[in-house]
């Protein structure tokens, strides 16, 4: 027998307040950006107008697919596989004992032999003067607006603030970004965080990194935002704040001591088994603290279903060394394994090979003037085993696939070489990547071949 118990609705953030939402919105974008750029598919130069009514019919569509998307998750779906889905908030009153809290304010009590806590997250609000009082937007609340600002700060360069702020900036938003480090997406590879700082700058987005905000008021019908470098404040004016600085478990009010879990403000303390302090209680997805993805929630549940359902020696660990994510801006950037940096200092710099391949140089990429970005992929070793992979371009969350596979099965990136590659496709800078590594071998190879005949001779 299993009970799912949601406080809200079914499906989460991922469905209402974040993955579908968000990428409906910067489809959108994306094409009001190449309908300003018709010329360079042929077309005479075409000015796009964009007004509030159109914003306005762009969150509809966002609300439209959200609909069409949730029939996935409505309760019938779930009841007729034989769970019982209850909608309230729950609350640990022991180990065993769960008591939830209907909508209506009547309670009830259930009890289990096991529990998976999967209460997802939610965004973190940084504790600057003021910013209460004032007024924000995050990603839970900028998509029920239905004005496009005049003006945005966006404080965080992370992948929500960069996603949001370029498709703003691209519907005709002023658009700041501050970040506290010295560069965006501040956990990708060094030279990809450079290239999108590039692009962004180039889309007409402000960057303000190594900027700290100090404090956030209003005056004469603005917002302002005071940040500080070395020193030195400045204030900034819009019409309105986004909120992008990262995301907390949603651990309060479940009364977790009750049940004898362990957890601080990052995430529930699991092990490698998703089991939590109290070992018939386990933790997936975002409140784990491990990876804020869907996927990886996905991923997690799966290993929990089997863990909280069979014993040694049928338990499963799980494996965090091949996880990819993608960050949808335009173009998209797209990562699993290690960064240069990350590779060098594990292996030695001596052991790290790098491969790489501009869109530039791709065919296809030519021919759908998508021509901005590189595939960079990380090898170790004589026998280049793939350790990690970058992609920055059109498509790359579909194309870091091919490198996950052959990283989840241990391969060379030789194998991506030699493998026979669809003419003319994206697809092909992980082949030329791979050629230009055998290409290398074959070069060592033709030296130690005129050393031999050399000396032969």
């Amino acid at each position: 027998r299993v009970a799912l118990v949601e406080k809200k609705a079914l499906g989460g953030d991922c469905l209402y307040t974040g993955c579908v939402p968000s990428k409906t919105f910067i489809r959108s974008a994306r094409f009001a950006a190449d309908m300003r750029r018709a010329q360079d598919f042929g077309f005479s130069t075409q000015t796009l107008e964009f007004k509030n009514r159109d914003f306005a019919a762009i969150t509809d569509r966002v609300a439209r697919v959200i609909e069409t998307v949730g029939e996935h998750d409505r309760p019938e779906r779930f009841e007729a596989w034989g769970i019982k889905v209850i909608f309230g908030s729950p609350r640990f009153l022991s180990p065993r004992e769960l008591e939830i809290t209907n909508r209506d304010g009547a309670k009830r009590t259930i009890t289990a032999k096991r529990f998976c806590i999967s209460a997802g997250s939610r965004p973190a609000v940084p504790p600057v003067e003021g910013l209460p009082e004032t007024g924000f937007l995050t990603n839970e609340s900028v998509f029920q607006i239905n004005k496009l600002p005049q003006s945005l700060i966006v404080l965080g360069g992370g992948p929500i603030g960069l996603e949001l702020g370029q498709s703003f900036a691209r519907f005709g938003s002023e658009v700041t970004v501050v970040e506290m480090d010295k560069r965006l997406l501040p956990k990708e590879d060094e030279e990809a965080s450079a290239t999108v700082a590039e692009l962004m700058r180039g889309e007409g987005l402000r960057l303000l990194l190594n900027h700290k905000t100090v404090r956030v008021s209003a005056a004469n019908g603005q917002k302002v935002v005071t940040v500080e470098q070395d020193g030195k404040k400045t204030d900034l004016f819009a019409e309105q704040i986004l909120v992008s600085t990262g995301r907390r478990p949603n651990t309060q009010g479940l009364n977790l001591e009750a049940a004898g879990v362990e957890y601080d403000e990052r995430r529930i303390i699991t092990d490698e088994y998703l089991r939590t302090s109290a070992r018939h209680i386990f933790a997936a997805g975002d409140v784990t603290g491990h990876f804020p993805f869907t996927h990886m929630a996905a991923y997690e549940a799966s290993v929990v279903i089997r863990n909280a359902l069979f014993f040694w020696p049928l338990l499963q660990k799980t494996d965090f060394r091949v996880v990819p994510w993608t960050t949808f801006i335009d173009p998209e950037v797209a990562r699993v394994g290690l960064t240069e940096t990350e590779a060098k200092k594990k292996f030695g710099a001596m052991n790290i090979h790098i491969y790489r391949t501009d869109f530039a140089d791709n065919d296809r990429a030519q021919a759908e003037e998508e021509t901005k970005g590189f595939a960079k992929i990380v090898c170790q070793g004589r026998k280049n085993k793939i350790v990690g992979a970058h992609i920055i371009g059109a498509h790359a969350g579909e194309l870091i696939h091919e490198v996950v596979l052959a990283m989840k099965q241990r391969l060379s990136i030789t194998a991506l070489g030699s493998m026979i590659h669809v003419y003319p496709t994206l697809a092909q800078v992980n082949q030329q990547a791979g050629l230009d590594a055998v290409l290398a071998k074959l070069t060592s190879y033709k030296k130690l071949l005129s050393y031999y005949f050399k000396v032969w001779r």
